[in-house]
């Protein structure tokens, strides 16, 4: 059966799914894979309807049994095919999704070969696999990892210690044999038995033949290795000495492929499998992440991601942990960058009340008198720099007073257009839009301290 290819909020009828040639599934034929979803605490994903799949806020992939869903963000320039995805839209949505996960704290990925890999049953799958394989593949050819194993066998000659209650229990009646224990350098550590589970799996899994091929280099390289079934409890305890740091990406793609698959063990392979990521979370994530590398050309002095405040507190202590999305300091002052993953088309009053109340009280916690609500442009026409200052961002003072300095805060609204056919080669014009809206907080401090 075909992957279902949606895209985000995107809805795909029953009647355009086909279960075999002439046939097109119904609402019945998944049950199995809702009741999955449900089970992994995954229905927020895709929602099953009477009449079809509904994809919501999350992107990624998710595989049940012989069906698979790949749901992809909006985040393409052609909005003809934004519901209908092509091929050629495909490649484009996959290089700009891959681009904003480099971002994001745990992965690395560099994958450039985007073309091939969206022809692909499950491209966006592949992209994933090839970035373990590949990203595995060259930290092997520096080195391989060992680690000091204990060992146990029945020798001719005395090594490490004597395990004197299993030397007694089988070299009784032979004095020539010593039962040892002892530490072993060695490749055959837990390490590298993750690596070679993760690459047999994934060698079944994936249908694109240059991924096959590099993970069965990789599976002959571990041939001294022993295979050895890894669950997600093992994986998590794995820890890199300072020497294995190289190997620091490979093993995250590793933990993220066994944390969020369902193994077959009696065959050893991935059965199904759900990564998927929250795009609010991604959204916000790479925005932060994308102003922290480029701080200097905003001239910015501190940001903090994620920074957490107490909101309550009694006598004794404090309770109800809140966390802004950004926290940034210039010399004159300290402002709250709060990201909205909404449908915005920039006019003056589209935002909520929720998120009003929601950045006032990040301002209050954090002392800061400036807050900028962002969210994603999506109204019809591509969005430049003079447009944004002219037109898109909003500025509102609060209607009370602060007591403590008698001036009212300042929330500013704005928009950043992401649409773009390649965001990695659009990086300039994506500071050129949060210079101006940083720019635009700038002037309004200083105007204040004069």
């Amino acid at each position: 059966m075909e992957p279902i290819l949606l895209i985000e909020y995107g809805h795909k009828p029953y009647n355009e799914i086909k279960k075999g040639e002439d046939c097109c599934c119904n609402s019945n034929d998944f049950k199995g894979f809702e009741n999955y979803l449900k089970k992994n605490k995954l229905d927020k994903v895709v929602s099953f309807t009477a009449n079809g799949i509904k994809a919501n806020h999350y992107v990624g992939v998710v595989k049940y049994k012989q069906y698979q869903i790949q749901i992809l963000p909006k985040l393409c320039k052609d909005k003809q095919n934004s519901e209908k995805p092509n091929e050629k839209s495909d490649e484009k949505i996959i290089k700009n999704l891959v681009y904003m996960l480099s971002y994001t704290k745990k992965l690395d990925i560099k994958i450039t070969d985007y073309a091939n890999l969206s022809k692909n049953t499950n491209p966006f799958l592949e992209v994933l696999i090839r970035e373990y394989a590949v990203s595995l593949f060259d930290c092997l050819k520096s080195m391989t990892p060992k680690n000091y194993v204990r060992e146990e066998d029945n020798l001719n000659y005395l090594k490490g210690k004597l395990n004197f209650s299993k030397n007694i229990r089988y070299n009784c009646t032979n004095k020539t044999k010593f039962y040892c224990e002892y530490d072993e350098f060695s490749k055959n550590n837990i390490l590298n038995q993750l690596f070679l589970f993760v690459s047999k799996c994934l060698y079944d899994l994936s249908s694109n033949n240059n991924n096959k091929m590099i993970l069965s280099f990789i599976i002959n390289y571990y041939c001294d290795v022993d295979f050895v079934r890894i669950d997600k409890f093992k994986a998590d305890k794995i820890r890199l000495n300072r020497n294995q740091e190289l190997f620091k990406r490979p093993l995250n793609l590793a933990k993220l492929f066994i944390e969020n698959s369902s193994i077959d063990l009696s065959k050893n392979k991935i059965e199904n499998i759900a990564i998927v990521w929250d795009m609010n979370v991604l959204f916000e994530e790479y925005i932060c992440e994308f102003i922290k590398k480029h701080k200097d050309k905003f001239e910015i002095e501190k940001i903090c991601y994620q920074k957490g405040r107490r909101l309550l507190r009694d006598e004794k202590t404090t309770y109800g942990n809140t966390f802004a999305d950004a926290y940034i300091e210039y010399s004159n002052g300290r402002i709250i960058l709060d990201t909205k993953y909404k449908t915005n088309n920039g006019e003056i009053n589209s935002f909520s009340n929720f998120d009003v109340f929601q950045v006032m009280t990040y301002c209050d916690l954090h002392n800061a008198n400036t807050a900028i609500l962002l969210y994603p442009y999506s109204g019809e026409e591509d969005l430049k720099k003079e447009d944004i200052h002219k037109n898109f961002i909003h500025k509102f003072k609060l209607n009370v007073l602060n007591p403590e300095k008698k001036q009212p805060k300042l929330l500013m609204t704005a928009v950043i257009d992401l649409r773009t056919d390649d965001l990695k080669t659009n990086e300039e014009n994506i500071i050129k839009q949060l210079n101006c809206i940083l720019g635009e907080v700038k002037e309004c401090l200083k105007q204040e301290q004069e």
